[in-house]
């Protein structure tokens, strides 16, 4: 689904507790703390199971953008890597470049092998509301990164 810019509704402090409650009821934690590195918004801890949501954001809007994203992260745990089929990747790339340029941009910073998770999460992160708790139930119903194997 291709997202613009005002074109979904706001994400609330509801769907921020909703998507973290049905996080931790998949045994994923999520903590809030102050993070040091610069431009830092948050992190997934594939190892421990963890997202953390840095203590810069500004109102719930930033905050569901992280929890999303680091979400989405956790689901390709659950999945052993990418959630999406390849042939959308173009499609979500051009949709990023549109309507979300910076956040495009900022793909190319992260090695290459890690572009298109980062693609993916920063995809989702602008979803509506609604639609990632459905992505993670289907990604995560059932299965949770310690039953999964892992490449070494």
């Amino acid at each position: 689904m291709l997202f613009r810019s005002g074109s979904r509704r706001t994400a609330s402090w509801a769907d921020i507790d909703n998507l973290r409650s049905l996080l931790m009821a998949h045994g994923t934690k999520v903590v809030q703390q102050d993070c040091n590195q610069r431009g830092l918004q948050g992190l997934y801890h594939d190892g421990s199971d963890t997202i953390v949501i840095c203590r810069v954001h500004r109102d719930p809007q930033a905050v569901w953008n992280t929890l999303a994203h680091e979400a989405t992260h956790r689901m390709q745990a659950c999945a052993g890597g990418a959630i999406t089929d390849p042939r959308q990747h173009g499609a979500m790339a051009r949709a990023l470049a549109t309507y979300q340029p910076e956040e495009w941009r900022s793909i190319a910073i992260y090695p290459r092998e890690q572009q298109i998770s980062e693609l993916e999460a920063r995809y989702t992160a602008r979803l509506p509301p609604e639609q990632v708790p459905r992505l993670f139930r289907r990604y995560c119903d059932g299965s949770s990164p310690s039953t999964l194997s892992r490449n070494p």
